[in-house]
């Protein structure tokens, strides 16, 4: 008996996603939305990323839509934004629920100005959010991650003419001098502030502040 043909299909579905707030101290000012890394939890970066004294600011963390256990079967829940298995379709249902995430806090905040920051899986995440979407953000903050492809980081360049900052922690061990110099290749020409700090894969909240308060 001969084998059946077998072909992939892809059906679009709604799905419910989740997200923290932590909210400004003071009036609102800005809008900060923050995606954290692989295998992370929004609620638990989230904290990581209030450490840093920023009043005014309403600070965002959207949650990856793929969750799993730290350890096999138990253990703490956390979340990953893709893989590289069926990546166009994830990256578009990546940028479809953060824009939908945009425009709900626009709804509820007004239109306040938006900074964007990732964290290690969160920098390819937003960076390709912003090359694809209508929405517009002041600030950008690609914190201890790989950049995506070249055609993505071209558009995003346009975007963002005043520069993108660039954060790295002087002991990431996941950041060999071989991967650092790549990433150094990947964004040339776009006008890259480069940020250090002595840490490994982590946020540093004093550095964070400084960048946005710059």
């Amino acid at each position: 008996m001969a084998n059946k043909d077998i072909s992939c299909h892809h059906l679009t579905v709604s799905r419910t996603a989740r997200f923290f707030v932590a909210e400004a101290v003071g009036e609102p000012q800005r809008l900060l939305i923050v995606c954290h890394g692989y295998a992370q939890s929004a609620a638990s970066f989230l904290q990581e990323v209030s450490k840093a004294d920023l009043p005014g600011y309403v600070i965002v963390a959207p949650e990856g839509l793929s969750r799993f256990y730290r350890r096999g079967f138990e253990g703490d829940v956390v979340a990953s934004w893709m893989t590289r298995e069926d990546r166009l379709a994830e990256i578009r249902d990546q940028v479809a629920y953060l824009d939908q995430l945009a425009n709900l806090l626009k709804d509820e905040y007004g239109p306040l100005p938006l900074d964007v920051l990732g964290f290690s899986q969160g920098v390819p995440t937003v960076c390709r959010w912003l090359a694809e979407s209508e929405i517009h953000a002041e600030h950008l903050v690609l914190w201890q991650g790989m950049v995506p492809e070249t055609d993505t980081m071209s558009r995003l360049a346009a975007k963002f003419q005043q520069g993108v900052d660039l954060v790295l922690g002087n002991s990431d061990p996941f950041f060999t001098p071989t991967r650092e110099g790549h990433l150094q290749e990947a964004v040339r020409g776009i006008g890259v502030r480069w940020h250090r700090f002595e840490g490994g894969h982590e946020m540093e909240p004093l550095l964070l502040e400084q960048i946005l308060k710059a």
